[in-house]
């Protein structure tokens, strides 16, 4: 017992930093280099809700929960949802509001293992026009919310705010995932990444008039969103 005890004392402590001896020196590293931990060692290996993997930024989290609450969308449509932990955390928010569901699509479920009975899954490539046709019908009519966590290029996000935009209307949101790897200093690059759905976000921001960054859900700093969290404006289509 004594043996297993310090085996796990010696575990504890080897938990690294970036650019840091140990824990204890944390507060001296910048926010990049946090991010760039946060990245890298938790969110791909250690992020989990409820037992499944969920790539999400838990701030992020904290602030999906609160759109959740002012918007209550009927159908919240998660493009890219992976092991579905990210799904099962919103279906959960759902079941708190007694109202709404998740509309969880991807290319295929290989790797899906969370189960809610307000997730529905559709299988299918999102640029798909069948697949695009079948989630504007499930839709229609409703109060939706789409948050985009496919692939990250931005050819591919730009395409897929095109087909989805439309589904949202004010005060509801269209979320973009993952920008910060168009960031100077993300990874290490210099000049940032440019084709990442940062720049997706400023095309398509330069294309429609309907959505603009909303900075104040980006105010606990460490998000996965940066300039992603775009509200809609008007009730009607652009």
């Amino acid at each position: 017992m004594v043996r297993r005890q310090r085996a796990e004392q010696r575990r504890l402590k080897r938990v690294r930093y970036p650019g840091v001896a140990s824990p204890d020196e944390f507060m001296n590293v910048t926010l990049m280099d946090w991010i760039n931990y946060f990245h890298r060692n938790i969110v791909g290996f250690q992020s989990r809700w409820l037992g499944h993997r969920a790539l999400k930024n838990p701030l992020d989290a904290w602030i999906y929960q609160e759109i959740l609450y002012e918007v209550r969308p009927d159908v919240i449509v998660e493009i890219g949802n992976k092991s579905g932990g990210g799904a099962l955390f919103l279906a959960g928010i759902c079941d708190a509001l007694k109202h709404g569901v998740v509309l969880a699509l991807d290319i295929t479920r290989d790797r899906m293992t969370a189960k809610h009975r307000r997730i529905v899954e559709l299988t299918g490539d999102a640029a798909d026009p069948r697949i695009i046709r079948e989630v504007h019908r499930r839709c229609k009519g409703k109060r939706t919310l789409v948050i985009h966590d496919a692939d990250h290029t931005k050819d591919a996000v730009l395409r897929d705010l095109r087909n989805y935009s439309d589904l949202v209307r004010h005060p509801s949101y269209l979320i973009v995932e993952d920008t910060t790897d168009g960031l100077p200093g993300f990874m290490g690059r210099r000049r940032g990444n440019s084709n990442s759905p940062l720049q997706a976000i400023d095309v398509f921001l330069r294309e429609n008039r309907r959505f603009c960054i909303d900075k104040s859900r980006e105010r606990y700093l460490l998000t996965a969103n940066f300039n992603g969290y775009l509200k809609c404006l008007t009730r009607e289509k652009y």
